[in-house]
């Protein structure tokens, strides 16, 4: 391969190209002028230098082969100048460069120096030139361009390299004076000062450009094209749809009709709808006023817009979706805003796209996550529980933390913590083994360093270079004994009825995966009744060093009154909400920055030994197919309020039962597991199933899909109206609704 071209020996080449460039641009009125040369290869033709106004000039081609069927190519292989996108075309087999993203005519004459043919003069007009150049201005551009093939000869015989540079050299000029009369009054810079429009059109795409690269998910990017290409244009309204198998589907819009989308989403990308024929012909479509396009596409959907504009985003010749701009008024579309809309389209489609797939591979990596902890939450009579799983943000949503409950004989519960090292498929991968074989030792009866022990040989023994930490604790309810075993992992954190946080001195232990010959111990801790245990991993501390201060202020803010309870309350009397509790700790993890790595949760409230009149407990499932479902819940809530005296609260609890029992059958399409809880001064209703979507409403910047996930759930209305407080929870793989009314 020769070495670069040197731009000091190629100055005058270059200076000689440029001017003959600038004559013909202002004395034909074309917008842009092309020189291209040979490339080393021999194949390919290139531009050395592009004169014109801008933006075409950044939208011309700056490659063509010389066997592509476009005017430039023919030029060079037949020798003759060639034209083509006139009024009456002079070649109809040629074609018109399919990248340059507005109608245009060409010219194209061989620059030829003596016996070498040392590339082609291109010339552009847009819009389209209606008329072909009289016959003297065909004799002038042939001596131009003969004229430029001497000086290039003569260079040549100097030793001046005639191949193109690295890149090209581009060089703005300015409207013809004929046509300064046509000032810009489209919005963008400032009518009759000269350059005002085209650098303004040119500021709005280094902007695009700049903020896309920044955005990392669909919203941000839907956030973007509202800012860079719909306010710019003065567009009402947009809508970006892609495709996929055969059918456009909305992913993000803005100001468009409701109606109008629920006709287009999902529809079949064919030839009836301008978006699709857009689409599929490569080629944007504008329309100026809505009779325009009833007129080629009657059976289009009404979106009650005057002027649409309708963009392909194209990947490398595969067609990946398309933009729709709309207008509330008639609108017209130079030639000038026509190439910097697609230009924008060159930047969308690839940001989409990454970020699509990157969504993908977190969705994916996400379940993945999932499918590796608890399908459900455990609990024992006299302990309850719940807990939390957060991937760390900056990673595609792998890592090795993980928890789970495990039941016992005699009414025993095993909570296990641990993290393996790590944000990879492999840390996910073996945390998986870990979970299962602690998971397989516990339930074979042995105690809690006998399991450490047996893990530390297994994961010492995979072919992994991986360690991990870990911490098990066996809660016996008839005795209020825990047993722990650590491995390098934070010791559980026990807040007392008092509201003392203290952390029980333990045999650390070193971490799994180290040396196969560990032992490890355990120790006892007593629990007293209204004990919580706080089981972590440390993606939720600032620091390592667990400062109960901390945890005890952090867990004081959230055992005062629900807003919504009875005056009469006060902390005491109120149980803790382990959910308010643990959304409570997550969120003090993420919002003062801490969330660096995976967070873990688990927390276990013990009662007691024995449940007192007001601990009870009734339970019941539904399969998702049961018809009868919603009857079942509403006699279940009867029976049991009936039994335990409370019939004043039978038709509050019969309502809410049937709004959210139907939600999750028909929604979730999962079983769903119904208890009731009494405490001493409230009861809660818990309604558990397998879709951890929460049935909420969604922000502003979203997918039609998730438009209709927001309509569902207006049932929660009433639950809002008729509950003293509720919330929505993540529960093993699925999530919990739960609802709390306090006695009066």
């Amino acid at each position: 391969m020769n070495e670069p071209t040197d731009p000091q020996t190629t100055l005058h080449r270059d200076s000689a190209l440029a001017t003959t460039l600038r004559d013909v641009v202002e004395h034909l009125g074309a917008n842009t002028g092309l020189a291209y040369l040979l490339d080393e290869d021999r194949r390919t033709l290139r531009t050395a230098i592009v004169a014109g106004a801008q933006p075409a000039i950044y939208t011309m081609p700056e490659r063509v082969d010389v066997d592509a069927p476009y005017a430039t190519a023919a030029a060079f292989r037949t020798g003759q100048m060639t034209m083509a996108g006139f009024a009456a075309p002079y070649y109809p087999d040629l074609k018109l460069a399919s990248r340059i993203p507005f109608p245009y005519s060409v010219i194209s004459l061989p620059l030829d120096a003596e016996s070498s043919r040392l590339g082609v003069l291109t010339f552009a007009w847009v819009p389209p030139r209606t008329r072909f150049l009289h016959a003297h201005e065909i004799a002038w551009l042939t001596d131009r361009a003969e004229d430029l093939g001497r000086t290039l000869h003569t260079l040549l015989g100097q030793g001046v390299d005639m191949r193109p540079g690295t890149k090209p050299a581009l060089i703005p000029l300015y409207q013809p004076k004929s046509h300064a009369a046509q000032a810009d009054n489209s919005g963008w810079g400032l009518p009759h000062v000269p350059g005002s429009t085209e650098v303004s059109f040119m500021y709005q795409v280094h902007q695009l450009a700049a903020e896309l690269n920044e955005a990392a998910s669909i919203d941000e990017i839907m956030q973007v094209a509202r800012d860079r290409v719909m306010a710019p244009f003065g567009a009402s309204a947009f809508v970006v749809s892609t495709l996929k198998d055969g059918r456009l589907w909305i992913t993000g819009h803005s100001g468009y009709p409701t109606v109008a989308l629920r006709l287009l989403h999902g529809q079949a990308a064919g030839p009836h709808r301008p978006d699709a024929d857009a689409l599929l012909t490569h080629t944007p479509l504008f329309f100026e006023d809505h009779a325009t396009l009833t007129q080629a596409y009657p059976h289009a959907v009404d979106d009650e817009l005057e002027a649409t504009a309708h963009l392909p985003l194209i990947l490398k010749d595969r067609l990946t979706g398309v933009c729709t701009l709309g207008f509330g008024r008639p609108r017209t579309f130079s030639s000038q805003e026509r190439a910097v809309a697609m230009m924008m389209m060159d930047l969308l489609g690839p940001a989409i796209e990454r970020a699509s797939l990157d969504e993908n591979a977190r969705s994916l990596a996400e379940n993945l996550q999932k499918k590796l902890l608890p399908r459900d939450l455990v609990e024992v009579p006299g302990i309850t529980t719940t807990a939390r799983y957060l991937p760390a943000p900056s990673t595609a949503g792998l890592g090795g933390d993980w928890y789970d409950m495990i039941p016992l004989p005699a009414g025993r519960l095993a909570l296990v913590i641990g993290d393996v090292e790590g944000h990879s498929i492999e840390s996910c991968v073996v945390m998986g083994q870990l979970r299962s074989a602690v998971r397989a030792y516990t339930t074979e009866g042995h105690p809690p360093d006998a399991v450490m022990t047996r893990a530390n040989r297994l994961l010492n023994a995979l072919d992994t270079d991986l360690m991990a930490t870990c911490c098990l604790t066996t809660v016996d309810p008839s005795t209020g004994v825990a047993e722990t075993a650590l491995a390098g992992h934070p010791p559980p954190l026990i807040r007392t009825p008092n509201g003392q946080i203290a952390a029980p001195d333990l045999p650390p232990g070193i971490p799994l995966g180290i040396d196969p010959e560990t032992t490890y111990t355990a120790d006892e801790t007593p629990l007293s009744p209204d004990t919580l245990l706080i089981l972590y991993t440390d993606g939720l501390t600032h620091t390592h060093t667990h400062d109960t201060i901390l945890w005890t202020h952090t867990l004081d803010t959230t055992t005062s009154p629900p807003p919504h309870a009875p005056p009469s309350a006060t902390p005491a009397q109120v149980a803790p909400s382990l959910d308010t509790l643990a959304d409570h700790l997550i969120d003090q993890a993420t919002t003062h920055g801490t969330h660096h790595d995976d967070v873990a949760l688990l927390l276990a409230h013990y009662e007691g030994p024995h449940p007192g009149p007001n601990r009870r407990i009734k339970r019941t499932t539904f399969h998702r197919h049961d018809l009868r479902a919603v009857k079942a819940a509403r006699q279940f809530i009867t029976d049991n309020l009936h039994q335990w005296g409370l019939d004043d609260l039978i038709d509050n609890f019969q309502l809410i039962t049937s709004e959210i029992v139907t939600n999750a059958l028909i929604h979730a399409d999962s079983d769903v597991d119904l208890r009731l809880r009494e405490y001493p001064d409230h009861l809660r209703l818990e309604v558990r199933d397998t879709n951890p979507t929460p049935p909420i409403p969604t922000p502003i910047t979203q997918t039609l899909e998730q438009n209709q996930h927001a309509e569902h759930g207006r049932g929660l209305n009433i639950v809002d109206t008729l509950s003293t407080q509720w919330g929505n929870t993540p529960s093993g793989r699925g999530k919990t609704i739960w609802v709390d009314i306090y006695n009066t």
